[in-house]
């Protein structure tokens, strides 16, 4: 690779660096991805001790809200929002509400509709729904500045 090549590289990174929805959606990806894996190693130790899958969706959601609020509010939008944090906790929690039921609707397919393995919606719970819960947590939970 040419160095002008390279030189040009670096500074589109350094100008979409510079915008702070790809400094956010980029923490997100880092916090979320830490989020869902623990959430999904809730479910999944859960299911593996012959725990309902509905019953350890709910668990799992549970811990992952609680790790989700502190690590999303304090470093993935940090300085986004400045309304209440009580306004911004109930927002969170609405959004963590919905992300709970697309993950139910994930459990519900796989295991009744499908007759899959619990463990076939925990693709799914990674994948789909943290599109979603980004935008919420942008756009209405931390409002983006």
């Amino acid at each position: 690779m040419s160095r002008s090549l390279l030189e040009e590289q670096t500074r589109r990174v350094q100008k979409l660096l510079a915008h702070p929805a790809s400094r956010q959606l980029i923490r997100y990806i880092i916090a979320g991805l830490m989020v869902t894996q623990f959430s999904t190693l809730i479910y999944s130790l859960l299911v593996l001790q012959h725990i309902s899958p509905y019953l350890a969706n709910v668990g799992s959601t549970a811990c992952g809200m609680l790790v989700g609020y502190v690590v999303h509010s304090r470093w993935s939008f940090k300085g986004g929002n400045k309304d209440s944090e009580t306004l911004q906790l109930g927002r969170f929690l609405i959004a963590a509400g919905i992300a709970f039921l697309i993950n139910s609707f994930w459990v519900w397919l796989t295991v009744q509709q499908l007759k899959l393995s619990p463990l076939a919606a925990v693709p799914l719970m990674m994948a789909a729904t943290p599109v979603l819960s980004f935008l919420l947590n942008r756009y209405w939970v931390f409002r983006a500045a």
